[in-house]
């Protein structure tokens, strides 16, 4: 029963971050989305906070004004295998060493994908010398610690 409540709370969470992503990639504001969906411009930002969850009917127009599965948009990794048979693919992974990727590793794709500045500061990081890569590295290992402490 607990692993059910953390497992919904996940899927709220989920639902919430990717209700706000998809609609920065249309380049929607909070009330352009609201008037797609021909409601109110609180419901969504209730919607995005997390606060309040959208009924069915709800999530079946998000679905289609966005273009993306309910799984999808409840954070089901339907498209995890996908993306892991394209690193595969990618990487021209054979049988005999097939490659394995954890799902920690799609987490951390997923997450960069959905923060584009994080993805072009991180590619920035790799233009720099192994020391100020190294230098990085630490710094952000400090500031995550710290944080933790919070």
């Amino acid at each position: 029963m607990i692993v059910t409540i953390v497992s919904d709370k996940m899927a709220a969470q989920q639902l919430a971050a990717n209700i706000k992503y998809y609609r920065k990639q249309y380049n929607w504001t909070q009330q352009q989305l609201a008037n797609e969906l021909k409601i109110s411009r609180s419901v969504i930002a209730k919607w995005e906070n997390g606060d309040v969850l959208p009924d069915l009917p709800a999530l079946i127009k998000l679905s289609q004004v966005f273009h993306q599965t309910i799984d999808h948009l409840l954070g089901m990794n339907e498209h995890a295998d996908q993306l892991l048979s394209d690193f595969q693919q990618f990487y021209q992974a054979n049988i005999e060493e097939e490659l394995t990727i954890d799902e920690s590793f799609l987490d951390l794709v997923n997450y960069l994908v959905k923060n584009p500045i994080l993805k072009e500061q991180l590619e920035q990081v790799t233009q720099l010398s192994i020391k100020q890569q190294k230098a990085i590295q630490r710094m952000f290992g400090t500031l995550v610690n710290e944080i933790e402490k919070l």
